[in-house]
């Protein structure tokens, strides 16, 4: 039987311990660890300007986790982005809705050298908020709900684009 001296300090060590020891087993790497093909998308890829609020954000929140564009990038992507409403009236007699935003992003990456696409997918996430009486804080509301779904659709395509890289980024 084992014995430990400091139990929470050993049994948390043997089980990271054990926990990395099954990642390795089953082949489990880095996406971006050096070298890798995910890593060298950095600068790589040019996304086109979205004209709102919205598609500045997404432009936004994908060149800092990809980074800026190189002037000789070499892929080119196409962002298609929707962001639907629906409403959910709670209460009539205080007008309390619920407003719904469903966000859809078509993403389509083309190789400039080929002039061929490598990449295309479709992403979507939802998230909602409440409106209110109180226009301020209506307005803060929507604005806070915006940002948090491009942000999550950002998120989502650099996944994707990362995990995927192996297939298409040569």
């Amino acid at each position: 039987m084992l014995s430990f001296s400091h139990p929470k300090l050993s049994r948390r060590t043997l089980l990271i311990s054990l926990a990395a020891l099954s990642l390795s087993a089953c082949g489990f790497t880095p996406v971006l660890k050096q070298g890798s093909t995910a890593r060298g998308l950095q600068g790589q890829i040019r996304f086109n300007l979205i004209d709102s609020r919205d598609g500045f954000l997404l432009l936004d929140k994908l060149e800092t986790r990809l980074g800026a564009p190189a002037s000789s990038a070499r892929y080119a992507a196409k962002v298609d982005l929707m962001i639907d409403e629906s409403r959910l009236t709670l209460t009539a007699a205080t007008s309390v809705e619920r407003i719904t935003l469903n966000g859809t992003a078509m993403v389509s990456i083309v190789d400039t050298a080929t002039d061929s696409e490598v990449f295309n997918g479709k992403l979507r996430q939802t998230t909602s908020y409440t409106s209110t009486g109180e226009t301020a804080q209506t307005v803060a509301s929507k604005r806070e709900a915006h940002a948090k779904l491009v942000t999550s659709l950002a998120d989502q395509i650099v996944m994707r684009l990362n995990s995927s890289a192996e297939s298409w980024a040569k």
